[in-house]
């Protein structure tokens, strides 16, 4: 058993490395022939790998799913100036220290922590005096705070578990929740350099901008999302404001307050090429934007430096404008 990294491979070499299997599906090939198309993860990374001519019914056969810690066998070759990984063989794993969680990828910081961070920011951003030792909030108060943290609160499972992401970025078991906390501290921060941010409605929609997504995305236990039937007919920002609107009828709430969280929700993707409903036409909406797209950009950074040397730069990557990366010495 060899707990081996994706990362350190070299082209031209053979390896045997324990991994997770979190994507298995048969394709056909241009000459007909089935072949399976793997999606492994070391707990870093993930990596596609096909078998070729074999079969999905073979693999289950074999005892071989999603779910399962496997051995690994696989040789890395070049295809169109990249890392080709090709599965020579595979068996399940028996080795009981080879446990599922220790290959699923999860954020680098605790969940129950960053869960209660996000709520003590937005309880600090109203300059009320909140009991920060508990989650909840006065059943009396509905602010516009009051309103995300009973939200948050009741979906808080789903969006401690959910990934960010089908892919690009965050794209992990507790992604969302991850993206959520970096941004929120973000807009907390830059709120103290820009004056004419209402705080409190920035954290709101900060906290708040990818709601949907709990319904826009179907995670499974080992962090792989894929688009739900409502996701791919209406996609998360119109789920999001609908879910608010929601919320906003089991109280006397400010409509103008939930008004502003609403639009930064339609608006925080910036234009509608990329997806947004509307454009933002708040300074709250705009930041939310800009902090958005910093977060999800140093993501995809952070993990193309990992898999880079020093000195050396990425391929081309698409998320971001078919740029290359360099890796300073």
């Amino acid at each position: 058993m060899n707990f081996g990294k994706f990362n350190d491979t070299q082209i031209g070499s053979t390896y045997n490395f324990t991994v997770l299997i979190t994507e298995m599906t048969e394709r056909i090939s241009k000459t007909d022939k089935p072949y399976v198309a793997f999606t492994f993860s070391d707990g870093t990374d993930k990596v596609s790998m096909n078998f070729f001519d074999k079969t999905e019914a073979g693999m289950k056969a074999l005892g071989l799913d999603v779910g399962k810690v496997v051995d690994l066998t696989f040789s890395v070759k070049t295809y169109q100036n990249k890392k080709n990984f090709i599965v020579e063989n595979i068996s399940i794993c028996n080795n009981p220290e080879a446990k599922v969680e220790k290959f699923v990828q999860s954020p680098p910081y605790d969940i129950d922590d960053m869960y209660k961070k996000i709520i003590d920011s937005i309880k600090k951003a109203t300059g009320r005096d909140y009991d920060c030792s508990t989650l909840d909030v006065p059943a009396d108060d509905y602010s516009a705070a009051a309103l995300t943290i009973r939200m948050l609160n009741k979906n808080r499972v789903a969006f401690c578990k959910s990934s960010a992401a089908h892919s690009i970025h965050h794209d992990i078991r507790g992604g969302l929740i991850y993206h959520t906390f970096r941004m929120v501290y973000s807009a907390f921060y830059l709120a103290k350099v820009y004056k004419n941010i209402n705080l409190e409605i920035l954290m709101c929609g900060t906290a708040l901008h990818d709601i949907g997504k709990l319904y826009e995305l179907d995670t499974d236990d080992l962090g792989s999302a894929d688009y739900s039937v409502d996701g791919r007919l209406f996609g998360h920002a119109v789920i999001g404001m609908e879910m608010v609107a929601e919320e906003a009828k089991n109280g006397p709430y400010n409509d103008e307050e939930v008004r502003q969280i609403r639009h930064m929700i339609a608006s925080h993707h910036g234009s509608l090429e990329y997806g947004a409903i509307t454009t933002p036409a708040t300074p709250e909406a705009f930041l939310l934007h800009e902090i958005d797209m910093i977060d999800s950009r140093m993501y995809i950074f952070e993990k193309e430096m990992g898999k880079t040397e020093p000195g050396q730069m990425t391929d081309r990557i698409f998320a971001l404008e078919n740029s290359s990366l360099y890796k300073p010495k």
